[in-house]
């Protein structure tokens, strides 16, 4: 990682795609630092509480990209403008001078109000906004993921103004069906639990032999139970994963996109398994899948384990250290990929699903709506 770059985003799966950091990981941002922002604390008293390594990185910054921004609370972003100038001892300058690049869509994930003065307001109304660009934004309004589509795209651009057309409104009654997912779809959910719980179905209804793949967690410096909790809210790898024959599986990283031309959210079949080494030395069997590619090519792969790391705040950027044991990092080596039948809204985040089922009782603002909604190609 570039030591002169904060590559952040607002969650771990945005900065897992990112290969970046979270936002709060790059600043420092302990709990004890959190709370004192949120009670209105001296950028000094916070900087205070910052662990060394996060002090370093934000002095030798000159780039600061956060991406999903729309998650970002605007009393957060105000209180790190007043920590990056006392950091950077650079007072008159917003951000201490760094220079900046946010990206994100306003209309997607909101900010969740937490404690004390995060209230959920979005970052555009803080006071360092208009000293950070003034009315100075660039607009990408070419869309990749739906762009061979162009009658879904206007109604997506048209959903997230509120302005439905009646042809809208019959376009996605229309793709309303009844009971049961179609078998080829993703089903989206508003909570881990009910993901879970679908993905479970799934599996067990396929009563063919199963194998668990555990991943090898190495947390550094933290507990092994402490380097779990990080691993599992700052990666997408699950902390287990178990597979059998024909188990729809989806990939959760770019690991086979410049070689197989597989990217982060490519549903695939398990065809078979394969024997390999383990990371032990002992025997594994690894998963053949099967991925079909958007030309319609069919591409087969053994997926093997790599490794997905995770800066905490008591550390320093991911990839810094040579041993997994002497980092603060916590790194998790899993296979790149997890059931394939169900996810939840915000797992689904920075991925294109080819086709999605959506249970629109669980959803609960409009947000998510449009972020689902822009999440496939089909929905």
């Amino acid at each position: 990682m570039d030591p002169f770059m904060g590559m952040c985003a607002t969650t771990g799966i945005a900065a897992c795609c990112l290969g970046g950091l979270t936002l709060h990981s790059w600043l420092g941002l302990v709990p004890s630092a959190v709370a004192a922002a949120a009670t209105g604390a001296s950028p000094s008293d916070v900087a205070a509480l910052l662990p060394v390594p996060a002090r370093r990185r934000i002095r030798a910054a000159r780039i600061l990209v956060i991406d999903e921004i729309s998650m970002l609370d605007a009393t957060l972003l105000d209180a790190i403008d007043g920590l990056c100038r006392f950091v950077r001892s650079t007072l008159t300058s917003p951000m201490g001078g760094l220079t900046v690049l946010f990206c994100g869509d306003f209309v997607q994930l909101a900010p969740v109000a937490g404690q004390g003065v995060f209230k959920g307001s979005f970052s555009f109304r803080a006071v360092v906004w208009k000293a950070l660009f003034g009315k100075r934004a660039v607009v990408l309004a070419t869309a990749h993921r739906h762009g061979g589509d162009p009658s879904y795209l206007g109604l997506l651009r048209r959903l997230r103004c509120a302005e439905l057309t009646e042809a809208d409104v019959l376009a996605l009654q229309s793709r309303v069906v009844d009971g049961v997912a179609p078998v080829d779809a993703v089903s989206l959910y508003a909570t881990v639990e009910e993901a879970r719980r679908h993905n479970q179905h799934r599996l067990g209804a396929l009563g063919k032999r199963t194998i668990t793949y555990v991943a090898e967690n190495f947390g550094g410096r933290l507990s092994s139970d402490a380097a779990r909790v990080v691993l599992d809210s700052l990666t997408p790898a699950p902390d287990s994963l178990v597979l059998c024959l024909n188990a729809a599986v989806l990939a959760v990283s770019n690991a086979y996109f410049h070689r197989h031309g597989v990217c982060s959210g490519w549903r695939g079949t398990v065809v078979g398994f394969q024997a390999s080494g383990g990371a032990q030395g002992e025997a594994e069997e690894l998963p053949m899948v099967e991925f079909k590619l958007p030309s319609g090519v069919l591409r087969r792969i053994v997926v093997s384990r790599t490794n997905f790391m995770a800066a905490t705040v008591t550390g320093d950027a991911a990839g810094h250290s040579s041993s997994h044991s002497s980092s603060y990092n916590p790194v998790r080596r899993q296979l790149p990929l997890v059931l394939g039948w169900a996810l939840t809204i915000h797992k689904a985040q920075g991925m294109t699903l080819e086709l999605a089922y959506v249970t629109l009782s669980c959803v609960f603002t409009f947000s998510m709506v449009c972020q689902l909604a822009a999440r496939d190609e089909q929905t």
